[in-house]
């Protein structure tokens, strides 16, 4: 059964890949298209949107009951409630470091590679304005209580929902047999999402077609060559960022072998890509962590967790943003505004939900703990889809790593299914 499953997964896996450069194809097609009612009302704005952002639909409408039935098994079935509180420590701490040092990685990356130098700004409009973006350490960590817990299922605030869930499985688990009812509805709704899930991963290759087709058509090419090296040099640095930090990171504290880790992400890494959204790929992301060896109490929790607050890709960008802003503009950066620069990326990154096109918000709130101009946020608008798809693989892919390292120092990783030796519970592809 597991290797028909796994045969269903590589064949769902090629599909994927096979609807990503058809979708490419498509969009480059459409470029060279004249604009029209054909192409931007029926093909663009009907067809390509229909099959696209139903499929993130689909995708979304799961996310909450999934994450939140799988987070209160996870919990409600530990035995050792400290560990639970050792778990949430560890991966916060995690979270914390490796987004302060991929906000210092792209501060460094940007001063080396210059992405800002040599741009004309005559040929781009920055009349858009953008209201003014106020944070604060407390009212970071205030905004992740939930006042209203039903508003928070409504408007689909996960982090406010994480709270929640944590709190509700220990509930189960501190009153033990009394509640044996609501874990069993419970274990049955998991079940039952888990389920709607891979149905819902069986129209990923259409659902990546559609959305890169559509990307590219309402992109374009003039503005990815006019923003080449500032697109390039971002997506360098995600790459160099994954390569090095995590995978050091991995060999360090697991001494598990990144090469094999990086082949089985990259099962679920198209899903990431073609949506732009950590939530959106909770699920697969929690389904992969399964399968390589992750215990379903650390993955359903670790990873709604890192969904919101562990946006590596995003602090990247916004310190290599804020040097290319420094560059465009001739503004000297001095240690202050280095660290000052280091502080607000991590607080707006971390206090920011993980849904694609956020991170223009939070920039504001970057650029204006250095006095920088905001308008330039235009600039970056107009790009920031392309480079953006790439920050969300490297942000799942950051939460797999680290949770991956917290599971290992629980004791609750198999590396026997990691290395192949011993067949997983859930598996999501060869």
């Amino acid at each position: 059964m597991a290797t028909l499953e796994s045969k269903k997964a590589a064949t769902l896996g090629k599909r994927s890949i096979i609807g990503m450069i058809l979708g490419l194809a498509l969009g480059a097609i459409l470029c060279f298209v004249p604009n029209g009612y054909i192409r931007d009302d029926i093909v663009i704005n009907t067809i390509l949107n229909i099959v696209g952002n139903g499929y993130l639909n689909l995708i979304k409408m799961t996310i909450i009951p999934f994450v939140f039935a799988s987070l209160v098994m996870g919990i409600s079935s530990a035995t050792d409630i400290k560990q639970v509180g050792r778990i949430g420590g560890k991966i916060l701490i995690i979270y914390v470091a490796t987004t302060v040092i991929a906000s210092a990685f792209g501060i460094l990356g940007g001063m080396i590679l210059k992405p800002g130098v040599g741009v004309d700004l005559g040929s781009f409009d920055l009349s858009n304005t953008y209201e003014n973006v106020n944070t604060s350490f407390a009212s970071v960590i205030l905004d992740f209580i939930p006042t209203n817990i039903v508003e928070s299922f409504a408007k689909g605030k996960m982090i406010h929902i994480v709270v929640f869930a944590v709190f509700f499985g220990i509930a189960l688990s501190l009153i033990g047999e009394k509640a044996a009812a609501v874990k069993a509805f419970n274990e049955s709704l998991a079940n039952t999402m888990l389920k709607i899930v891979n149905i819902v991963m069986q129209l990923t290759p259409y659902g990546v077609c559609a959305l890169m087709a559509k990307t590219v058509a309402n992109l374009g090419f003039t503005i990815i060559v006019t923003l080449a090296k500032y697109c390039a040099s971002e997506i360098f640095l995600l790459f160099l960022f994954g390569l090095i930090v995590y995978g050091l990171m991995l060999k360090i504290f697991t001494g598990l072998s990144y090469g094999r880790f990086l082949k089985k992400y990259s099962r679920i890494a198209l899903v990431p890509f073609s949506t732009s959204s950590s939530n959106a790929t909770l699920p697969y992301s929690i389904e992969f962590c399964r399968s390589i060896g992750v215990s379903e109490k650390v993955a359903s929790f670790t990873l709604p967790l890192g969904a919101t607050l562990n946006m590596d890709g995003s602090a990247i960008m916004q310190g290599m943003t804020a040097v290319f802003v420094a560059q465009l503009y001739n503004i000297e950066l001095t240690w202050p505004m280095i660290v000052t620069i280091v502080i607000a990326a991590t607080l707006g990154t971390i206090g920011s939900p993980g849904m694609p096109g956020v991170v223009m918000v939070t920039l504001t709130v970057v650029l204006q703990s250095v006095g920088f101009p905001l308008e330039a946020i235009a600039i970056i608008v107009a790009i920031d889809k392309f480079p953006d798809m790439f920050k969300t693989v490297l942000n799942v892919l950051g939460d797999s790593v680290d949770t991956v390292i917290v599971a290992k120092s629980e004791g609750e990783f198999d590396a026997d299914v990691f290395n192949g030796l011993k067949e997983a519970d859930v598996n999501v592809g060869e």
